[in-house]
């Protein structure tokens, strides 16, 4: 069996970075690659996240895990110093390879949970002090991309631009910040149709957090939802998020059920 790399970028990821296993007869056994990301507002204490994939014949998933695992070195040494994480994504019904990452020493100790909860009929409030509330501009391409770029900044998962357009024809959809001195301070974005919204994204910068500001600004949202006909607002989070937490937390949110299973291992 032997590991070689592609000629050019597969699925976008660059060859480098990605590894094909064969056999002596040079029968294709499976595919595996690793994309790093670094969310230095997502998760300050281990901003560096490699994510790997392998999609592979048994026989052919330990070598292509520790080729991934010696690349996450290297890739490691771009960032010196910076804490790290290898991740994986797993369907919560596969069993199969859940096992067989646990054999590798990666810890189930990471998932994607769906929330939901009622929209607030608590008052609005004011909005905080030295901020301004107002809806996101959104009138040109310039626009959205800077909104989408800000967005994706505290996401693992990046929004696409043709994602944004089909949300904004929903009636649940709404762009929503407050703003100092023209500075974007907390955003959020949701969607939806019927009676439930969908809580796609909603962050606030790390200098201005244990505010109650991503709270405030989702209650701002529910008072327009409400007067749309909405009732209730589905979010996704990461188990090992504690703000994302904290925040279902404050909103009374009850747990829907796990979306997908996230098992990783710290790298120090």
């Amino acid at each position: 069996m032997r590991l070689t790399h592609p000629q050019a970028t597969f699925r976008g990821v660059p060859a480098e970075d990605t590894f094909f296993a064969a056999d002596d007869r040079q029968i294709q056994l499976g595919t595996g690659y690793i994309i790093p990301c670094v969310q230095q507002e997502m998760y300050p204490a281990r901003p560096l996240n490699l994510y790997i994939e392998i999609e592979a014949q048994p026989s052919a998933r330990s070598m292509l895990f520790g080729a991934l695992l010696a690349r996450a070195e290297v890739l490691r040494g771009q960032y010196p110093g910076m804490p790290a994480r290898l991740y994986t994504q797993l369907d919560v019904k596969n069993a199969d390879m859940a096992a067989f990452y646990q054999r590798c020493g990666l810890k189930m100790d990471d998932a994607e949970d769906l929330f939901y909860f009622q929209l607030p009929y608590a008052a609005i409030g004011k909005t905080p002090m030295g901020v301004q509330y107002a809806s996101v501009p959104l009138e040109n391409d310039a626009q959205q991309d800077a909104f989408l770029q800000r967005l994706n900044a505290m996401r693992i998962t990046p929004i696409q631009r043709d994602q944004l357009t089909l949300w904004r024809e929903q009636p649940g959809f709404l762009a929503l910040g407050f703003y100092r001195s023209g500075r974007p301070v907390c955003e959020l974005l949701t969607a939806g149709t019927g009676t439930q919204a969908m809580l796609i994204a909603v962050y606030t910068r790390s200098e201005f957090r244990n505010q109650g500001m991503a709270k405030q600004l989702i209650n701002q949202a529910s008072a327009i939802l409400r007067e749309r006909g909405m009732e209730g607002m589905y979010a996704y989070i990461f188990r090992r998020n504690t703000p994302q937490v904290a925040l279902m937390q404050g909103l009374n949110a009850n747990f829907v059920r796990t979306t997908a299973l996230l098992p990783g291992i710290d790298l120090t």
